[in-house]
């Protein structure tokens, strides 16, 4: 009986001890929820970047197919119709504007003169790519060389987003 009555006022113990560390696991736990939420909330996410980065490697989606550059790409060429490009932002702060604007500039391999430039959507955006700031557009510029039948062609693409939060 002796042994018993032990190993009753023992285990009442243990559960006293193990309840300190539930409760310290729970503090841990909600520290760490409140922290992450607090972290997650307090920074702003700007996709803008990446959105101009997207945009850009789907014009050269549209215009370039294994290397070589289509064959209807000419000072005339509609980037907006041909490639399909929606660049009216619908929501409710911008109201059908065009925030998206593209700058594609065809150049001679060899001399590097420009022969060919295509605008489409708010390329008024473009003049603020070299600007500092985080109250202005994101730009993405991307260059890459194709063929334009045997001619060499160096192509870039500048991509601006002008989705601006809080203005």
């Amino acid at each position: 009986m002796w042994v018993k009555d032990k190993m009753f006022k023992n285990k009442k113990a243990g559960e006293r001890i193990l309840s300190i560390y539930l409760f310290i696991i729970y503090i841990i736990v909600g520290v760490g929820i409140v922290s992450g939420v607090i972290v997650f909330k307090g920074s702003d996410l700007d996709v803008r970047e990446i959105e101009a980065g997207v945009l850009s490697d789907k014009v050269i989606d549209c215009l370039v197919e294994q290397g070589k550059l289509r064959t209807d790409f000419d000072s005339s060429f509609d980037l907006i119709r041909e490639c399909n490009f929606n660049f009216k932002d619908n929501t409710e702060k911008y109201q059908g504007e065009e925030r998206y604007g593209v700058k594609v500039e065809a150049f001679d391999f060899n001399s590097g003169v420009l022969k060919q430039e295509i605008k489409a959507g708010k390329t008024d955006f473009l003049v603020l790519c070299d600007s500092e700031g985080e109250k202005i557009p994101k730009c993405n510029i991307k260059e890459l060389y194709v063929l334009k039948g045997e001619e060499k062609i160096l192509l870039k693409i500048n991509s601006v987003v002008g989705k601006i939060e809080n203005v």
